[in-house]
């Protein structure tokens, strides 16, 4: 239902639209070919994405189209659109190979300050396994005395707003690139969609240092649990922060006590744990240190893994951050090999800005190569820029076994 509404929406906005004048085309085109000299197969990867969206006034419709080496991977359809207090957002994911239809999303949404209603919709295609599905996700939010407490209400009609994942297969072919996620999932009940939940959650701020958060959540057959998070910052006018969950169910209750370190000081970020039990901090545990600078044209970045066992470093889509291996894997983080302790890496910018080009190296450091100073491998890269519609980048890559890959990519904006 949700997505005829917003078929209706889209297309009533292109007819009032069309006589705006304002209409005019966008894109991008992105291509990238890998080719490693030491395997039977020289071109090591693939991937082109072809980006076009049509602006007509206060609407946008794009096509998405991604290509591997296998053929045709994705082809998304996105719809956006504001007319004053409304607005709409809408996906549609096919899977060309087969010519399935896999996914389709619809979020409409009123803003009345301080009030914003939200209405989320989803559906997705039948499979081998599964049978069509749907649901949707009713969300009412807002904030007062300018955001010093705020509130959100959300309600489940047979999907949450917990994310969705398709993952295609594909040789030789970058991981990010194989995958698609959305935002709502209409997988956790089957349907009819009737109510499955509610979660009520507000927040307040106080004095600077204090927050509060509350989370209220209900099931099918009622209450389930109460959750209060107590966060006091900048304790005793130091980086030290604590954090009190205190959680409650119809017959149990339990309570968390959580010190942190606010080790982030600009230039040089140290992640740490305090270690102790109960409410006894015994210690602390640095287990990774990052240092970023730019002097002049030059920007200098080093990172380091300090217990490679339990830790990783995330590639820089994800935020080149040293996290636990295990958050990284539940949350779909794409990460460096785990032996990897240390990357160093430099980007030397030629001016003019956005019209030369610029060199990068990074180099990486692992704990099982026994060569100097562990090295690993390294990439050197440069990109040379025409404007803001050209760019086109070159890099190669040597690691312990040799001269191991290259590629060659471009990207067009429109």
């Amino acid at each position: 239902m949700l997505i005829a509404i917003g078929l209706v929406l889209g297309a009533f906005i292109v007819a009032a639209g069309s006589n705006g004048g304002g209409e005019y085309i966008t894109g991008s085109w992105f291509a990238e070919i890998g080719i490693s000299p030491q395997q039977t197969r020289p071109f090591d990867s693939f991937q082109s994405t072809l980006d076009v969206g049509l602006h007509l006034d206060f609407l946008e419709i794009s096509s998405i189209s991604d290509f591997i080496f296998d053929g045709w991977l994705w082809q998304e359809f996105d719809l956006d659109a504001a007319l004053g207090p409304v607005s709409f957002s809408g996906q549609l994911l096919f899977e060309p190979q087969s010519g399935a239809f896999l996914y389709a999303q619809g979020k409409a949404a009123l803003f009345i300050p301080p009030l914003t209603v939200s209405l989320y919709g989803a559906f997705v295609g039948a499979t081998q396994t599964e049978p069509v599905n749907y649901g949707y996700v009713v969300d009412l939010s807002g904030e007062i005395i300018g955001g010093l407490f705020t509130f959100e209400s959300t309600t489940y009609f047979g999907a949450d707003l917990s994310g969705i994942t398709f993952t295609a297969t594909g040789a030789y072919t970058d991981p990010a690139v194989l995958s698609k996620t959305y935002k709502t999932d209409p997988t956790i009940e089957p349907i009819p969609a009737y109510f499955c939940g509610e979660e009520m959650t507000f927040t307040a701020n106080a004095f600077g240092c204090v927050e509060l958060t509350s989370t209220t959540t209900f099931g099918k057959t009622g209450f389930e649990s109460e959750e209060i998070e107590l966060s006091f910052l900048h304790l005793f006018g130091i980086p030290f922060n604590l954090v009190l969950d205190f959680t409650y169910t119809l017959q149990t209750k339990s309570y968390t006590f959580s010190p942190s370190l606010e080790t982030d000081y600009g230039c040089l970020s140290v992640y740490t744990n305090l270690l102790g039990s109960g409410g006894t901090i015994t210690g602390i545990e640095i287990y990774g240190i990052k240092f970023s600078a730019n002097i002049g044209g030059a920007s200098l970045t080093s990172i380091s893994n300090l217990n490679t066992s339990d830790y990783v470093i995330t590639i820089p889509a994800f935020g080149l951050v040293v996290e636990p291996l295990s958050d990284a894997i539940s949350e779909g983080h794409i990460y460096y090999p785990q032996d990897y302790w240390e990357i160093v890496s430099l980007t030397v910018d030629v001016p003019p800005l956005g019209s030369g080009f610029s060199f990068s190296v990074d180099t990486f450091f692992s704990t099982s190569t026994g060569l100097l100073f562990d090295w690993g491998q390294s990439t050197m890269g440069v990109t040379l820029a025409f404007g803001s519609s050209i760019r086109m980048s070159s890099s190669i890559t040597v690691d312990t076994t040799g001269f191991t890959a290259w590629k060659l990519s471009i990207r067009l904006n429109w």
